[in-house]
């Protein structure tokens, strides 16, 4: 599993539902061709038409639904097959170089080239058969996203939700673009007020939005010194008692790499004090690693847990979805059987690891949970293990 915070974890896995006919074979209504890039391109240009790439992974849920939900809708197949020549391309394997060559950095990634290779538009993220259907049809008609996203901006009211989405989505759009700069003014914009004053995005602001900060910061020195800028204010005000001030902290140094900050403000806190709370899943790792249960339960209270865990079954466990994607989000839970355990809540652990079997019982997810009870040495909880979910 790609690592990533268990915010973003939680975030993604609560939030998506895969469909019963995830698991089972289905039909593009889209002509994907079994072509090489070039071939693509010399097709293009004798047919008169752009090229259109599916840059997927083999782990991607999303790129899953696009082939369960969008690429089988006639309209879209109808469309695309009009206007392109359609690839489906791995880009960690025969699409590598290509993927390379766009800068491809999220997936699913759709690209609509001209037949000499020059980008016209990238669509990233799933999209529905309508939404696709819009978004294509506006790139071939020369509204790349780009243009869409400023549009957005522009016609949004002032601090709604919309207007915040949209400049939000705008940031990324400019990101992807190379556009570092303008990117950067647009996602602080979000940070500092847009996201604070619509209360529906303070999930969003501290694990997506860091998180997109992160990585533009990496290659683009300016965004890590206004990360770190904010990291020390947030710092200034947890330290004089904001307790609110705690995942902004949190989040800031986990966008730039520096985990061991957060543990160290943690452990400078008292225990029992609210601002411990606020730092939430991004200090639990390492306080199961160093089997610190009853902290680690402090900042991750087991009610909490379990209504994440059981709201991942209701969306996922119970429907025939694809068993990677499953198998993944029931892992996401193991170690906080370790906490349960290690602080001696037997029964939310048992609770848990039956939830945890519901969602995906495979031979692979019965030894990590396995591991973490033996780890937390309470061998009565393996027989758990035996029961049917």
């Amino acid at each position: 599993m790609h690592p990533r915070s268990l915010v973003g974890l939680f975030a993604v896995f609560s939030g998506l539902a895969l469909p019963p006919a995830a698991a089972q074979e289905t039909k593009s209504a889209v002509a994907f061709r079994p072509l090489t890039l070039e071939g693509a391109f010399a097709a293009a240009q004798a047919e008169r038409k752009l090229v259109f790439i599916d840059f997927f992974t083999t782990w991607c849920a999303p790129c899953k639904l696009l082939d369960q939900q969008t690429w089988t809708d006639p309209k879209v197949g109808e469309l695309v097959n009009a206007k392109a020549v359609a690839l489906k391309l791995d880009a960690e394997k025969e699409g590598r170089a290509a993927a390379k060559h766009y800068a491809i950095a999220a997936y699913p990634t759709l690209l609509l080239l001209k037949p000499d290779g020059t980008e016209v538009d990238r669509i990233v993220g799933f999209r529905d058969p309508a939404r696709f259907i819009a978004d294509f049809a506006a790139g071939v008609a020369g509204r790349p996203t780009l243009v869409r996203a400023h549009d957005a901006v522009t016609s949004a009211s002032a601090d709604s939700p919309e207007a915040v989405r949209a400049r939000y989505d705008l940031a990324k759009t400019l990101a992807r673009a190379g556009q570092s700069a303008e990117a950067l003014e647009h996602y602080l914009w979000c940070f500092d007020e847009g996201m604070i004053k619509v209360s529906a995005f303070t999930g969003v602001r501290t694990s997506f939005l860091t998180g997109d900060l992160g990585r533009l910061a990496a290659k683009y020195p300016p965004a890590r010194e206004a990360l770190v800028s904010r990291r020390d204010a947030a710092k200034t005000r947890l330290l004089e008692g904001d307790a609110r001030a705690a995942s902004d902290f949190a989040a800031l140094n986990e966008a730039l790499g520096d985990r061991a900050a957060n543990l160290a403000m943690f452990d400078q806190l008292p225990a029992g004090d609210p601002r411990r709370r606020g730092f939430g899943t991004r200090v639990q790792p390492q306080l199961i690693a160093a089997r610190r249960y009853a902290e680690a339960l402090e900042v991750m209270p087991a009610n909490v847990m379990l209504d994440i865990a059981k709201r991942a079954h209701s969306r996922m466990g119970s429907v025939a979805g694809d068993a990677a994607t499953k198998r993944m989000s029931g892992q996401i839970y193991v170690a906080y059987v370790e906490v349960l355990a290690g602080s001696g809540d037997l029964a939310h652990a048992r609770e848990l690891i039956g939830t945890i079997l519901a969602i995906d019982a495979t031979e692979d997810t019965r030894a990590l949970l396995r591991r973490s009870i033996e780890r937390a040495e309470c061998p009565e909880l393996l027989e758990a293990l035996a029961a049917k979910p």
